[in-house]
């Protein structure tokens, strides 16, 4: 299958509920760090009507059926921490483990670099050990968090020039 990345866009509403209504429950709740039902009409609104400076969001689909959404990645910046946005990505369950997330991730890096941020925040749940090493590939550090949730920071341009593992 064709893997195919793309800036979000308003019109891919339709392709992110149905999406979103694939993801299991441990995903949305890994994604969302709580229960997350159907999205509403302010959540797709925020989540495909970006401007690709503050707020980058990428989505990656089968080449050969565009309005199929496999994954999402998006940067929103930090308006108390210049030149650093929080980062969040989601992979679809059945293409999970495929390397889809580090190439969204690859992605996102170079766009918000592109933006002219430094570093972004990824918000990771202290016992998702599979999320804490895969942002470490990405050359994470963590700066806070001793309870259910670590605040992992991650370069835009790493030493070396490589993202990812």
């Amino acid at each position: 299958m064709p893997v195919r990345l793309r800036d979000i866009r308003p019109e891919d509403k339709a392709a992110l509920v149905a999406f979103h209504s694939r993801l299991s429950e441990d995903t949305r709740y890994r994604r969302y760090h709580a229960m997350k039902g159907d999205l509403t009409r302010g959540d797709l609104r925020f989540l495909t009507e970006v401007d690709g400076r503050a707020h980058v969001a990428l989505v990656a689909y089968d080449g050969d059926r565009p309005g199929e959404l496999l994954g999402v990645a998006r940067a929103v910046a930090d308006d108390e921490r210049p030149g650093e946005s929080e980062l969040a990505v989601v992979v679809r369950d059945d293409q999970q483990g495929t390397g889809l997330g580090g190439i969204l991730v690859d992605g996102l890096l170079r766009r918000v670099a592109e933006a002219g941020g430094r570093q972004v925040r990824a918000d990771v749940q202290a016992d998702n050990h599979r999320a804490m090493r895969f942002f470490q590939g990405f050359g994470a550090r963590q700066r806070a968090g001793a309870g259910p949730v670590r605040e992992l920071v991650i370069p835009t341009q790493p030493p070396g020039g490589q993202q990812g593992s």
